[in-house]
């Protein structure tokens, strides 16, 4: 059966960053960080938590009256992206039965879930708001978006945690490449700055300290790391069959190539070497791409102390003397950890990176843990000759990992024919 190319034609976002794709690309590369202390109050109790995160700054613009009153922070900001995304690749959608979106998230709305626990359980309310199942179901961005767009192709959610978004993704090029769909609209959204979220990721010992420096909290591959830290925003991406982008003479920022998915079943939060080496060859199979053929990888990269040597030693083991030759950077340290949309925000830079011919650097990374010893672009953005094939990983508690590897397009803008 014979695969059809899948291209990427549009990108969205909404990151601590900023949000014009643009901008947010500026600052990736000049190694900017938007992390910096948060204090969340309990409204029961009264105590602060104080901790690193990465917020997106300013008022979000409306949605139509009549979606406002059911979407919670990550829909709304999921909608938003997408909306972005849609106007950014100039989609010209003749049949709407063949565009769907496909959407990631892991902990889905939970700024509405505390709230509604805040009601019966605090203020001993006998129910919670009528709206609260659409507000917190974790389809939502998927749902509102298709509804913006009167879409009828296949609307579909994942939540495998850190790797939810670039599941989405990686199955969206699947709906595309075996001809379920000719555009999907994918990625992911999450806005896990509220102090549930905080308390229960502060509880599980993986947030950084917050230093005297809070933008520099978080410190992938540094000697010195201590965790991560959270960040929330979204990121969609329009995928499209080569044929559908070829008719409208589409840009393309980049090919989406490959895809590997697989469970690291060794432990359910202790990623394993194998575990994560698996998709990342997988990946590379599905691409037809060879390990010395790959230029970078943008990490995933959280800044833990177990994560970060895993991921270097996984590395090695898949792409064996050429991953000293690699360049390997991540983005948690200047927009933290988005965690669901992580994986989509590791779309956007393997996308960019090659539009671009840049590799945004590691930041802060003044100490390389000797465990860590690959080309990480340390603090300082990198112009690149030869940038052809770029590789994005996320890896996820319960041990989903998904590699996405992407290639230059052999032309940048297609003639309309």
């Amino acid at each position: 059966m014979s695969r059809r190319r899948v291209l990427i034609t549009g990108i969205g976002a909404i990151t601590p960053l900023g949000r014009s794709v643009s901008a947010i690309w500026g600052r990736l590369v000049s190694g900017e960080s938007s992390v910096r202390a948060i204090s969340l109050p309990n409204a029961a109790t009264g105590v602060s938590l104080c901790v690193p995160g990465a917020p997106v700054e300013g008022a979000l613009e409306p949605l139509q009256r009549s979606i406002a009153p059911l979407v919670d922070r990550f829909t709304w900001l999921g909608v938003l992206a997408a909306r972005d995304a849609v106007v950014d690749s100039n989609l010209n959608l003749v049949d709407r039965n063949r565009c769907g979106v496909s959407s990631g998230t892991c902990m889905g709305g939970i700024t509405e879930t505390e709230r509604g626990f805040d009601a019966i359980f605090v203020q001993k309310r006998p129910r919670t708001h009528p709206f609260t199942v659409v507000r917190t179901m974790y389809n939502g961005p998927a749902a509102f978006i298709a509804q913006e767009h009167e879409l009828t192709g296949p609307t579909l959610c994942y939540s495998t945690t850190c790797s939810s978004s670039s599941v989405a993704i990686g199955e969206a090029m699947r709906q595309i490449r075996h001809g379920y769909a000719d555009a999907m609209i994918a990625g992911g959204s999450e806005t896990l700055l509220t102090y549930s979220a905080f308390n229960i990721w502060s509880s599980g010992h993986l947030l950084a300290a917050v230093s005297d420096l809070p933008a520099q909290s978080c410190r992938p591959f540094s000697a010195n790391r201590d965790g991560t830290a959270l960040g929330e925003g979204a990121v969609f991406l329009i995928l499209e069959s080569e044929d559908h982008a070829r008719s409208r003479g589409a840009r393309v920022y980049a090919e989406l190539a490959g895809y590997g998915i697989s469970s690291d079943c060794a432990h359910v939060t202790q990623p394993s070497v194998d575990g994560q080496g698996r998709p990342m060859q997988l990946a590379l199979d599905d691409a037809g791409a060879t390990p010395d053929e790959v230029d970078y990888i943008q990490a995933h990269g959280t800044g833990t102390r177990l994560n970060d040597v895993t991921e270097v030693k996984a590395i090695k083991q898949v792409f064996g003397a050429h991953a000293m030759k690699l360049a390997v950077s991540s983005c948690k340290a200047q927009v933290g950890h988005m965690v669901g949309a992580a994986g989509a925000m590791g779309a956007l830079i393997g996308a960019l990176a090659i539009h671009h011919a840049e590799i945004p650097p590691t930041a802060f990374l003044n100490e390389v843990d000797p465990e860590c010893d690959l080309d990480f672009v340390p603090n300082v953005g990198r112009r690149s000759t030869k940038l052809d094939v770029v590789m994005a990983n996320a890896f996820g508690f319960g041990g989903t990992g998904a590699s996405l590897v992407f290639r230059k397009c052999d032309s940048d803008q297609f003639d309309k024919q």
